[in-house]
């Protein structure tokens, strides 16, 4: 049976409620008229034979008593399936409702968890079920002349959602990343895939996406490894050491394919595996090993405060919430696409109200957004050899 056979199948158990009554009282009807067609007589004889007031009938004992009583029997049976079984059925509407909701959802999930396994392959760099990967990546020099082939780390997508809207999903799905692996996927882009397939593959992201406390947690061992600790007891987030391990987060360990990384946007070259370079000794010196927040896809971080940022706090509230298209941040900066997530919301679930965030929580705890944000006030100067790495403006 097909998913939408099944899907319509399903839907429609409680309207099979509705057609059940319809057809009772259309086979009620039918039974009387047919009843009463062979009660009556052939027309034989004189027309006063046949006339009605003339043919003889029920005496008024058995009138007003047999005859009364079925047939007010038959219409307050009548009544009962019209006066509680059609209400009935209208009140289960919103469940019906809901079901048919739920059974779309589940058919467009399987579509897309079938993109992205089969029909797209995206499993093949970020990895099973989401959990990130590596991409195959060519370097090329200023003249387009072939340097290396890399191994580039593919972040997970199973925490994809916990920062970004799913407006900005396909806009990604659709257009692809420029410099990277990321190729366009939606035909809005140049991309193989309908605007149906794309909604399809953000709505199997959304059912892998993680929590916020899995999210969280998950950072925490993570760094209990980094940082050769115990426990997450002994995290201390008030140490630059670990503001650079959440900077760095994966970029030794491959961890979410770095996708909790402020280096995998901000750091040139953070997202090459140093040890699958091919051709052997190819000279890609160029390409790796800047240091921390020096600009790459995203805009350069050292220095940021008071250059961009004025204080710590302001920085705080910025990688919380994210920016937005179009709006201005910080002291001279300006989000072209939006680009720039929030790491302590969630977009498809926070509420603002008044301009504040009611927040379920997002991909780290506001302690670790806060040992990020020292750690980046740390960062001194140092000289770009790269017109990219000292843009402003959010890519």
């Amino acid at each position: 049976m097909s998913e939408m056979s099944s899907l319509l199948l399903a839907a429609s158990t409680v309207q099979s409620v509705g057609l059940v009554i319809a057809l009772a009282l259309v086979v009620g009807f039918l039974v009387y008229a047919a009843f009463n067609i062979k009660a009556g007589r052939e027309e034989v004889g004189a027309e006063i034979e046949l006339a009605a007031n003339l043919k003889p009938y029920l005496d008024d004992d058995e009138l007003e008593t047999t005859k009364l009583d079925r047939t007010l029997t038959f219409g307050l049976l009548t009544l009962a399936i019209v006066g509680i079984g059609l209400p009935a059925y209208w009140l289960a509407e919103p469940g019906r409702i809901d079901g048919a909701i739920e059974e779309y959802d589940r058919v467009f999930i399987t579509r897309g968890e079938e993109q992205y396994t089969d029909g797209s392959g995206c499993n093949a760099c970020h990895g099973p079920d989401g959990v990130g990967g590596v991409a195959p990546f060519t370097i090329l020099d200023d003249n387009s002349e072939f340097v290396a082939q890399v191994e580039w780390k593919a972040p997970a997508l199973d925490t994809v959602m916990l920062r970004y809207s799913r407006e900005e999903v396909k806009f990604i799905l659709d257009y692809g990343r420029p410099f990277s692996p990321m190729p366009a996927w939606g035909a809005a882009g140049g991309g193989p895939r309908t605007e149906q397939e794309i909604e399809n593959i953000i709505d199997y992201l959304e059912s892998i996406t993680v929590s916020p406390e899995e999210s969280v947690e998950a950072v925490e061992g993570e760094l209990v490894q980094a940082l050769d600790l115990s426990g997450p007891g002994d995290i201390d987030y008030a140490d630059l050491e670990t503001g650079e391990a959440l900077f760095n987060l994966g970029r030794e360990s491959g961890f979410a394919g770095g996708a909790y990384a402020c280096g995998r946007c901000h750091t040139r070259g953070w997202s090459f595996s140093r040890g699958t370079i091919e051709p052997e000794g190819a000279d890609v010196a160029d390409y790796i090993d800047y240091p921390d927040g020096f600009g790459g896809y995203g805009p350069r971080l050292q220095g940021i405060i008071p250059r961009q940022f004025a204080s710590v706090e302001a920085l705080v509230e910025f990688l919380t919430v994210g920016a937005e298209r179009g709006v201005a941040y910080g002291n001279n900066g300006l989000s072209s696409q939006g680009m720039m997530p929030g790491f302590g919301t969630n977009p498809n679930t926070d509420e603002i109200e008044d301009g504040i965030y009611e927040s379920d929580g997002g991909m780290l705890s506001d302690e670790m957004i806060e040992s990020i944000a020292r750690y980046v006030a740390s960062l001194e100067e140092s000289a770009a050899t790269d017109g990219e790495s000292q843009n402003e403006e959010d890519s």
